[in-house]
């Protein structure tokens, strides 16, 4: 009979494996990267890596997912202390514009950048990422833009969908110039400065 392993066990093994595949899609790139790869990081076999995740995207995934999660805990515990729409918005710009700039950061939004592309070639996973851009990431700055709509502070002429989009589109390309370009070259705190007085003079009455 095989020994009984405690869930908590599981979920330690599943993190490591998730931590060991950070790193080798960060210095690979996700599309170079193999199971091999994480096998190498982590020190596992790939026997075991198997009896916790399907396949390489399936990794990729669960990575995302956690990321996701834990920002988005963050910002729903953080935006109580907010009482209007515009504080809010202001709050995500500032979260964004001061994250820690470095190497690690830069190879992140690469591999994030791989898979989003990588993505729309395959329906399931094209599918997964519409959803998951749908159903968290504009569902959260509509119900942000409504709420302003409605007392008054954002003009009725704002479309919440479309500037919900702009929002992650403007933040998406920024992060996409700093990941190639890096610090020295690319002005990522001014800009997103910039970006956040363009946004909110657009939205506001």
């Amino acid at each position: 009979m095989p020994p009984i392993v405690s869930d908590e066990y599981k979920q330690k093994k599943k993190r490591e494996i998730l931590d060991s595949a950070q790193q080798a899609f960060g210095e690979k790139g996700y599309q170079v990267a193999t199971i091999d790869d994480i096998v190498a990081y982590s020190g596992m076999s790939k026997g075991a890596i198997y009896n916790y995740f399907e396949s390489k995207e399936d990794i990729y995934v669960q990575l995302m997912n956690l990321r996701t999660e834990r920002t988005f805990e963050f910002f729903e515990e953080s935006l109580k202390e907010y009482k209007t729409a515009t504080e809010k918005i202001k709050f995500l710009f500032k979260t964004y514009a001061d994250v820690e700039l470095n190497e690690d950061r830069q190879k992140s939004i690469q591999v994030h950048v791989e898979f989003f592309i990588n993505s729309g070639r395959d329906a399931e996973m094209k599918k997964l990422m519409v959803d998951r851009f749908k159903d968290i990431y504009q569902k959260f700055l509509i119900e942000i833009v409504e709420e302003g709509k409605k007392v008054g502070e954002f003009g009725t002429h704002v479309d919440s969908n479309i500037i919900s989009s702009l929002f992650w589109g403007i933040l998406d390309g920024v992060c996409l110039h700093y990941s190639v370009l890096g610090a020295d070259e690319y002005p990522y705190q001014d800009i997103m400065v910039e970006a956040e007085k363009i946004f909110m003079q657009y939205i506001q009455k």
